[in-house]
């Protein structure tokens, strides 16, 4: 009798249960489910990848809602055939369910009815979208090929529609960005010219550095005018320190508003920069304002890349340092290193299994709402020999910097690497460079990244440029 019992009760609650569901009976302050349509999902038959509306619901009436998918020249995504999928509120459901395979080429209409009955017109549509950035190669040329007088390509600038080499106690050649094809060659702006840059005027600017006492000089270059007077000189009898301007940078426009000029030395741990306004130092040339980089912990031993970030007063700093000092020494202690670091030194530190021994040259680039870490970095052998390598890195979120290649989620952090066709390359003097420009397009922006590496001849010394299409999302 008891197990008797027992059934009749679980009976008497199920049915309970099922009349229930048959008639909604809504408590006092209970709010109905009459939103319908929460969310839309399409997948591409064969790919588990999941792609959710840009808009999650509730959704107005007759209200798009667009999905975006990616698509490439090689790859066009197939709009006539796609799954989609629909996350509706509770009580709801769809007039014409999703079944099987949908055509997207024109967008799709659906109606959701919800706990009350009341009808939800929406339409789907489905926008092929190209990877938010795509990478090509244009040219690679050698010192040979460029018709430069020796090997050593010190400095590299992309001054609009020209890629731009000061050639190291040489000429300035001026090429084609877009194949590298020779436009013309104007002499230095004096003697011992080392790095080559473009401010945010637009202005080409190139520095000598302090050798035999030439003293740390920046020169203007104008089309009109050719190189004007020196804007900054440094005099070695002023106490200009030996090598300073080995590596020089720019920020800001130096004939109008705020600029900063920074330079280093091919050894130490300081950092020298200069403030102008409206084309004036307001740093005495003689007395720059020196940064010393405590957490490189020891003296770099080729001159370090510096980048400020923005002409805010208390902007951070991009920097990239090596100590490695020759031969067949491969102590992880000596490895380059790419640091971000606030006023206060609070330091973030780039994983330093992403890149090989030597880091030659970077820049970040802002565009828009991302951030790009662009590396041109080199391996070593007994002799200074290696690969060389463009990175690109979106360090647009920073927590990533920890990543390393075989990390999940890595294919999103390190976006692309290209390798120079030469091989290993002899260099010495742990010489190259970057440059990067963005021009806006009507739908995102094209950057130009090139990078040098100085070889043991003109042939082993090369130039490469590349381009990455940015896609606005």
């Amino acid at each position: 009798m008891k197990i008797l019992d027992k059934i009749t009760a679980i009976a008497f609650m199920l049915g309970m249960s099922l009349a229930s569901c048959e008639s909604p009976d809504y408590e006092t302050g209970r709010t109905p489910e009459v939103n319908g349509l929460m969310n839309v999902i399409i997948k591409i038959p064969g790919n588990p990848t999941e792609y959710a509306a840009t808009k999650k619901g509730p959704y107005a009436e007759g209200e798009e809602i667009t999905v975006k998918v990616p698509t490439t020249d090689e790859e066009p995504l197939d709009v006539s055939r796609l799954i989609c999928t629909v996350s509706l509120e509770h009580n709801c459901y769809m007039e014409r369910p999703m079944a099987g395979e949908a055509d997207f080429t024109q967008p799709m209409s659906v109606t959701v009815i919800d706990a009350l009955g009341n009808r939800h017109n929406n339409t789907i549509k489905v926008l092929p979208t190209p990877p938010k950035t795509k990478f090509s190669k244009l040219w690679e040329k050698s010192n040979t090929e460029l018709v430069i007088a020796s090997q050593t390509n010190s400095g590299i600038a992309i001054y609009g529609d020209f890629l731009v080499v000061q050639e190291y106690d040489g000429s300035v050649y001026f090429y084609d960005k877009n194949t590298g094809e020779v436009v013309k060659t104007i002499p230095a702006a004096n003697t011992f010219m080392v790095k080559a840059r473009v401010d945010d005027g637009g202005h080409l600017i190139t520095n000598r550095v302090n050798v035999y006492r030439a003293g740390f000089m920046v020169y203007c270059y104008s089309e009109e005018k050719g190189w004007e007077y020196p804007i900054l000189n440094y005099k070695a009898d002023d106490g200009c320190p030996e090598d300073l301007g080995y590596n020089m940078n720019v920020i800001g426009d130096i004939t109008s508003g705020t600029a900063y000029i920074y330079a280093t030395c091919s050894r130490g741990m300081s950092i020298y920069y200069w403030k102008m306004q409206d084309g004036r130092l307001v740093t005495p040339e003689n007395q720059p304002i020196t940064l010393r980089y405590g957490p490189a912990g020891s003296d770099w031993t080729s001159a370090a890349s510096v980048q400020r970030a923005s002409l805010a007063d208390d902007s951070e700093h991009y920097i990239a340092y090596t100590k490695w000092a020759g031969g067949n020494n491969d102590d992880a202690k000596l490895k380059a290193k790419f640091d971000i670091f606030t006023p206060s030194m609070e330091v973030t530190s780039l994983n330093d299994a992403n890149h090989e021994y030597r880091i030659l040259g970077f820049n970040v680039l802002d565009v828009e709402n991302d951030q790009y870490l662009i590396l041109n970095d080199q391996g070593i052998g007994v002799y200074s020999e290696g690969f060389s390598y463009l990175k690109v890195f979106d360090i647009t979120d920073r927590s990533k910097m920890e990543l390393k290649p075989d990390d999940d989620g890595y294919d999103n952090f390190c976006l692309f690497t290209g390798e120079l066709t030469t091989g290993w390359i002899v260099n010495y003097s742990a010489w190259g460079d970057v440059a990067v420009s963005k021009v806006a397009t009507s739908t995102g922006y094209d950057i130009y990244m090139a990078k040098t590496i100085v070889g043991s001849d003109k042939d082993q010394t090369r130039v490469a440029m590349y381009k990455m299409t940015y896609y606005r999302q």
